[in-house]
């Protein structure tokens, strides 16, 4: 049974790595922070279009145990957060 996801309007905290990239670490909402737990799935999304915004999507578990969805557009750094629901 595959759940419903819902966008939610979310701050998701990471951390430097000596390579430059950031890893997700809590993700805040309704005003509640929740630690990742869990890096489930990662994928590079890549666009057809040369210069096309590269994403990178992560499945993580939070420790409510509840599952969210972080995309993160290169090059703006912007994240997107969907939550199951």
């Amino acid at each position: 049974m595959v759940k419903d996801l819902v966008s939610a309007i979310a701050h998701v905290e990471c951390r430097s790595e000596g390579r430059g990239e950031e890893n997700p670490v809590a993700v805040v909402f309704a005003g509640e922070r929740f630690e990742i737990v869990d890096v489930l799935d990662r994928a590079i999304i890549t666009s057809i279009d040369a210069g096309g915004p590269i994403r990178h999507r992560l499945w993580v578990e939070l420790e409510d145990g509840r599952r969210c969805e972080l995309i993160r557009i290169a090059p703006d750094g912007a994240w997107r957060v969907r939550i199951e629901g």
